[in-house]
């Protein structure tokens, strides 16, 4: 006997469970970690009041502003700070660039115009006149 396939797959019970799951997971981690990180916090807090005479409140205050010190020096190193993002450029990806001409626009600036007589100076600079100059082939 044959079996059918079906076209779409079953949800399992455990794909429906895997994300509500993974996430309480998460939020029981974290909350582990907050309340060992503030009892370390405090503990540091207790040891500082006793050797420099400042209240518990306030050495737990710089115990924690050390901790997140440390803890942003390591994101900065951890971190690589020569990521280049890419610059946004107006090519567009389906054009060549074989294709693109620069000197196509310099040709159009370096076209000598003539002047209104063929006796007047040539506009290259030469000093010669326009018809022993650029106008010979004209």
């Amino acid at each position: 006997m044959a079996q059918s396939k079906n076209a779409s797959p079953e949800l399992s019970l455990r794909s429906i469970l895997a994300l509500p799951l993974t996430v309480l997971l998460l939020v029981v981690v974290l909350l582990i970690a907050t309340l060992i990180g503030g009892a370390g916090i405090l503990l540091v807090g207790r040891i500082l009041s006793q050797f420099f005479g400042v209240s518990i409140f306030e050495a737990s205050l710089i115990a924690l502003g050390v901790a997140l010190g440390i803890a942003y020096a390591l994101v900065r190193i951890a971190i690589p700070q020569h990521v280049v993002e890419p610059a946004h450029d107006d090519w567009d990806e389906d054009e060549d660039w074989d294709d693109y001409d620069e000197d196509s626009e310099d040709e159009e600036d370096d076209a000598i115009i003539p002047p209104h007589s063929r006796n007047d100076p040539c506009p290259c600079g030469s000093g010669k006149k326009y018809k022993h100059c650029h106008g010979k082939n004209a």
